[in-house]
Formats: structure tokens, C-alpha cells, sequence
């Protein structure tokens, strides 16, 4: 039998990668508490992915930023380091 299993009604759906993409519209996505962290993540990635094969494809000096900045972002947050020092 096939998994015929849907995302609830309220999942929230990350906006669509192209070349459009606004880094506002990337930064609402960060600063918005409805998405998981997994889930960013996996996104950023994909964002990161399109955007860098458009750079190769026509290059931009606005999108060369953006690609600069997802990929601070991604470091920043998926190198394992903790976001606080807690120690004393």
C-alpha cells in the first residue's frame, strides 16, 4: 500500500527557490518561528545549491553576496559550536 500521508493543514511551506529570492525573504524565513530548524536548514542548503549554480550560469555581483552571506549563515549555525559560552 502506498503512504498517502500529507503534511497538516497548518505545516508551514518554505517560499519557493528561484532567482528571485529576496534576502529579506530569506531572512523571514530565519526570524520566523513556524519553521523548524531542520527544516531551515535543509532549505538554506537549497537556497544556497540554486543560487550558486545561477552565479556560474550569470554572474551577479548582488547574487554573489547573497551566496556569501547563506553560506556565513549556514557555518555559523551547522558547525556544531554552541551558539552561548557556558562556562564559567
Amino acid at each position: 500500500m502506498a503512504d498517502n500521508k500529507k503534511p497538516p493543514q497548518d505545516a508551514r511551506q518554505f517560499p519557493e527557490v528561484g532567482e528571485d529570492l529576496s534576502r529579506n525573504e530569506i531572512m523571514e524565513v530565519l526570524a520566523d518561528d513556524g519553521y523548524s530548524a531542520g527544516g531551515r536548514k535543509e532549505w538554506l542548503k537549497t537556497v544556497l545549491t540554486r543560487l550558486s549554480k545561477a552565479q556560474v550560469d550569470n554572474p551577479n555581483k548582488k547574487r554573489a553576496e547573497l551566496v556569501s552571506e547563506v553560506k556565513d549563515i549556514l557555518d555559523e549555525n551547522v558547525s556544531g559550536d554552541p551558539e552561548a559560552d557556558d562556562t564559567l
